[in-house]
């Protein structure tokens, strides 16, 4: 509904009344102010009749809505990063159309807010406030312009790019840790066999997707609030995580050393699966600090896993009321005798709790197998009468893994003369006592021996930080790596990286939000900023329309405000 009122505003010249026109709309049973615009100040209505029968002589303005709140706000970090400029140094292109840097930067806005094809950037561009400052470019988003632009981003001018970027971060952003958490992970894709990619390979998939290829990437992060992606790498998706671990070591050396770091104040945080004799010692070698993980499996760690909970030390105790323990020693692993290092056993009341709910419940579901195997098809068919044939299909299909297999002890008899079989089962108590020793444990490994325990392990588990980078990375909504629409080697790259650039502009600006003292979750604020719209009322005229913002909230206008969104509006 449209309609005239009268606003009193108060100035510090004084106090005025302003003839208002406003248009309001029903949500969920409430009235809500869409849009307002002061036609004018009451006491001098008359001089602005001329301008007013403009507007409204004819037929009422057309509205159009425009994305405009979390598009400037990520486009104003982009700007502080320098990002565009960057994009440009690195890459050499004629005189010839739109920078790099400016599809680059669009495209990291547009994946940090929406997931679409490289086909869709141009009509997401149309929705957005962005094509008020970028007037000419629009025409220039089509999917083969934008391919012809990543084109020019090879793999040393990605690293290139990030090295100038994490530069930028310490000497201005004032960034300053010196923690580094690294992870590896992968991302399923559709991509069939082609000869020019050798990047999308079979593996082991971490969403179960063994059926299909996947692309790699490792990510470092800082260990801080905010936790800034430093430095990304794809990779094909059949390397292990180990093998790739050795490899990219010498460039985390070369990043470190770009952003002015000294190599003996870092610490690497990393999981077990990176482990390997090679890359301790070339952390060993350049004088890097870690904190990793040891497998329980390890000849090394059976003697620290034996060692009883009455010789652990209270570490710290969680809001839940269960609590942390951790026994410790040294070792002299991986690097030798020369080198001793800290070994801790931690004990994690809750992981302990939810890891033996996880085993009754494979116990009590292999049983339920177990009944409907007997029920359906025991002595059914002449191979369910035969025990051994019997014994495989248990073992393949209900009993499949050895803890399994040592708990549930199956016994299997022949009656009625032989002609059938009798399948009985029971629970091995002291099987099941001797797999819960080991649960809710965890073995800790780093060079870091003047740090307290408690520090040591603090720092392992802050790794959960860079997973929840990956999460983002997987959001269906923003940022995500998937869906994945390219399919060559050099494409892969940059639309990883373009991902990374997306997460990066994310975290910055809600590092921003933090820093000006406002608590809310990055998603509130991500989607209060994005429910601020600009509306274009177009009149029946060749004139230029009228640029409005939606009504705000409080903590709208308190983002407004801190971001300094008013040098966007009406431009």
């Amino acid at each position: 509904m449209v309609f005239v009122f009268e606003k009193n505003v108060r100035t510090k010249y004084g106090k005025y009344t302003y003839i208002c026109l406003g248009h309001n709309v029903y949500e969920n049973g409430k009235s809500k102010r869409v849009w307002e615009i002061n036609i004018g100040r009451k006491d001098k209505i008359n001089e602005m009749l001329p301008e007013i029968k403009r507007r409204f002589s004819k037929k009422p303005p057309i509205p159009q809505q425009f994305a405009f709140g979390l598009v400037y706000a990520l486009y104003s970090i982009s700007k502080e990063l320098d990002l565009i400029e960057i994009s440009n140094e690195c890459t050499i292109k004629r005189e010839q159309g739109f920078p790099v840097g400016e599809y680059i930067t669009l495209l990291a806005i547009n994946r940090a807010v929406a997931l679409n094809s490289k086909s869709q950037v141009q009509k997401w561009f149309d929705k957005t406030a962005l094509s008020r400052y970028f007037p000419d470019i629009p025409e220039s988003l089509t999917t083969q312009n934008i391919l012809n632009q990543m084109g020019y981003l090879d793999q040393e001018t990605i690293r290139q790019v990030e090295e100038i970027i994490c530069k930028k971060l310490y000497s201005e952003f004032g960034l300053k840790s010196d923690c580094f958490l690294f992870d590896p992970t992968n991302f399923f894709t559709y991509i069939r066999e082609y000869k020019k990619n050798t990047i999308a390979q079979r593996g082991h998939n971490k969403k179960k997707r063994n059926d299909l290829r996947q692309v790699s990437m490792s990510l470092l992060v800082t260990r801080d609030e905010y936790n800034m992606p430093v430095m990304h790498e794809t990779y094909e998706g059949n390397v292990p995580d180990v093998t790739h671990f050795k490899q990219v070591l010498t460039l985390m050396e070369r990043r470190f050393k770009t952003i002015g770091l000294e190599l003996p104040k870092i610490t690497l945080v990393f999981d077990k699966g990176n482990n390997s004799k090679d890359a301790y010692k070339f952390l060993d070698s350049k004088h890097i600090h870690f904190v990793s993980s040891i497998r329980p499996s390890m000849n090394i760690s059976k003697p620290i896993l034996d060692v009883p909970l009455s010789d652990y030390q209270e570490l710290w105790t969680k809001k839940n009321g269960r609590k942390v323990f951790g026994y410790r020693t040294t070792t002299t692993a991986y690097l030798g005798k020369g080198k001793q290092n800290t070994l801790i056993a931690t004990f994690d009341e809750d992981t302990f709790a939810l890891q033996e709910y996880n085993l009754d419940e494979s116990i009590y579901k292999a049983i339920l197998k177990l009944k409907e195997f007997i029920k359906v098809q025991l002595n059914t068919k002449p191979q369910w009468k035969d025990p051994k044939s019997v014994v495989t299909k248990i073992e393949r299909d209900i009993l499949k893994t050895k803890k399994l297999r040592s708990i549930i002890v199956i016994s299997i008899e022949r009656i009625h003369n032989g002609s059938e079989l009798e399948l009985t089962w029971r629970i091995d108590e002291t099987a099941r006592e001797e797999y819960l020793k080991n649960l809710g444990k965890s073995i800790i490994f780093s060079n870091r021996n003047e740090w307290s325990t408690l520090e040591i392990v603090k720092t392992y588990r802050a790794q959960i930080d860079v997973e929840r980078q990956f999460k983002e990375l997987n959001k269906r909504g923003r940022i995500s790596v998937m869906p994945m629409y390219v399919w060559t080697n050099e494409m892969i790259r940059v639309h990883m990286f373009i991902s990374v650039l997306a997460l990066l502009l994310s975290n910055l600006l809600y590092r921003k939000i933090q820093l000006a003292g406002i608590p809310d979750s990055k998603d509130i604020c991500f989607e209060a900023l994005e429910d601020i719209k600009e509306i274009r009322l177009y009149y029946d005229d060749k004139g230029p329309p009228d640029v409005l913002l939606t009504q705000m909230s409080p903590l709208q206008r308190k983002l407004f405000k801190i971001l300094d969104l008013n040098r966007f509006k009406g431009k």
